[in-house]
Formats: structure tokens, sequence, C-alpha cells
């Protein structure tokens, strides 16, 4: 079971999972290793440049090399924990709220309400239109007002299953366990599959009418019931 699934709660659904765009994560990667790249040459050159000079008995080339390849894994421990980072740290909208995961080795999640959240501010620039990632930021009517997720992918989606959600919590539609639903549409054992079919579609179409549950749970239920026939 991983870390969502122990989050969520009875018949809570996920509406959208994000993470940082893997452009961000591979550019990062990318100027690490350059650089690395850098302090390798920078360590070999030296070895050249300074072939008979000596520093506290040591070649003063050699001494440049082992303090070039010491920060170079450094900064290789850096591009690993980026990528942790960019594993772990997640954004997820379910119908009832907002989870930000965060952390590399131990993992924090900042749990938002939906009927908690004002607001949500998206900003891209020309590279993240280009490449489809954004900065979301969301306002609340908590101590801490503002939660970020930075150079999230697909801004877009998450912005759009907030606003969902928060329409069908309006109309009361969030609530419903899906193991509800499925026993109010059990039917009789002893009718035909066709007759048993067209029993619980009515009835999935009586809690649609009643705003029991929204359009999207409807057709979800219906392709289900329809593909037993």
């Amino acid at each position: 079971m991983n870390t969502i699934d122990t989050l969520l709660g009875r018949g809570e659904r996920v509406r959208y999972l994000g993470r940082q765009h893997v452009f961000v994560l591979i550019s990062n990667i990318l100027t690490e290793l350059l650089l690395i790249g850098v302090l390798i040459a920078a360590g070999v050159v030296s070895q050249v440049a300074f072939p008979d000079k000596v520093l506290a008995g040591m070649e003063v080339g050699v001494l440049v090399l082992i303090v070039c390849v010491i920060i170079s894994l450094f900064i290789l421990g850096s591009a690993f924990l980026d990528y942790l980072r960019w594993s772990n740290e997640q954004c997820i909208v379910t119908d009832r709220r907002v989870i930000l995961l965060r952390g590399i080795f131990n993992t924090a999640a900042i749990d938002i309400p939906l009927e908690r959240i004002n607001g949500v501010e998206l900003r891209q620039s020309w590279l993240g239109r280009l490449f489809g990632f954004g900065d979301v930021e969301i306002v609340t009517v908590s101590e801490t007002g503002v939660s970020q997720c930075r150079s999230l992918a697909d801004p877009q989606g998450l912005q759009r299953a907030m606003n969902d959600a928060r329409d069908d919590i309006e109309r009361g539609y969030a609530y419903i366990d899906q193991r509800d639903i499925d026993a109010y549409l059990d039917v009789e054992d002893t009718l035909p599959d066709v007759d048993r079919v067209s029993h619980a579609l009515q009835r999935l179409a009586d809690m649609r009418d009643r705003g029991l549950i929204s359009r999207e749970e409807f057709e979800n239920k219906k392709r289900e019931l329809l593909n037993r026939i």
C-alpha cells in the first residue's frame, strides 16, 4: 500500500495526482552533471598547470584534483536528492481535500479541506507554457494562508479538478461511499441479467436526479452496469 492509499478516507476518490514536471528534474540534473564535468576538467588541467608546485607536502595539481572530486561527489549526492524529492513530493486533489506531500526521507502531508480554500492562483512562464508546467498558489483561510506547488505538471488539471470537487461538495455529491451506491443498486438475483441491469439503471438515474451523485459518477457506474450484459 502506497502513501496515498493510507491517507484516503472511506469512499474518498482521487481526482488529480501531480508532481513537479520532469523537465525541471532533468534540467537540474543536467546542470549538476555539467558542473561536475567542469570540476573534473579543472582538476585535470591543474595537473598540467602546476606540474612541480608543492603545497603541504602534496603536488598542487593533485590537491586541486582531489578537492574537485570531493566537491563533485557532493554535487552528485545533490542530484540524487533532487530525484528523491521529485519522486516523493506530490499534489493530490480528492473529492474532499487537497493533500500536499512533502519531504525526502520523512514524508509530511499538508491537508487542506476544500471548504477552506479561498482561491487558486496559477503562474506560468513562457517556458512553462511551452512544456506544460507552472506554479500554483492555494490561498486558504488558515494561519499559513498560502500553500505552493512549484513547477507542477499540468497545473490547469489541478485547478480544474479542485473547482469540480468544490462544485460537487456544494451540491452534496462528494461524500457518498461507492459501497453504499453498490448496495442501493443491488437487485434480486432471481431476475434475468438484462432486467437486473435495467432496474439498477433506474435506481442510478433516481440517485442522480435527487442530487445524491454527480453526473460523472452516474456515467461511470452506468458504463460498469452495461458491461455486465
